[in-house]
């Protein structure tokens, strides 16, 4: 596999695993005889939200990507580090699964 195709599947692992993460969490409601404290507050406000996005269209990926392309990245040293790199976020993804 060469470089441009771990990086490629890199990314495609990444983006597989934050849609699985996707799902929302389900709050439960603190109870009606409780004075409330902080945590019934948090509890009790709105849904936080998050702006996932795709590594894909990174500034410093898309920089890694040209110059690995243009060579100016040694192409074996790179290959190790992405598939070693893919091998772990691989292992961490199915360990969360």
């Amino acid at each position: 596999m060469n470089p441009v195709e771990a990086l490629d599947e890199l990314i495609d692992q990444l983006d597989k695993g934050v849609a699985s993460d996707a799902s929302p969490v389900e709050r439960l409601a603190p109870e009606e005889s409780s004075a409330g404290d902080a945590i019934d507050r948090v509890l009790a406000s709105s849904p936080r939200r998050s702006s996932v996005r795709s590594l894909r269209e990174d500034d410093a990926v898309v920089s890694f990507r040209r110059e690995l392309v243009d060579g100016l990245i040694r192409v074996d040293t790179a290959g190790q580090v992405l598939q070693l790199l893919s091998q772990v976020v691989g292992a961490v993804l199915t360990g969360r699964a």
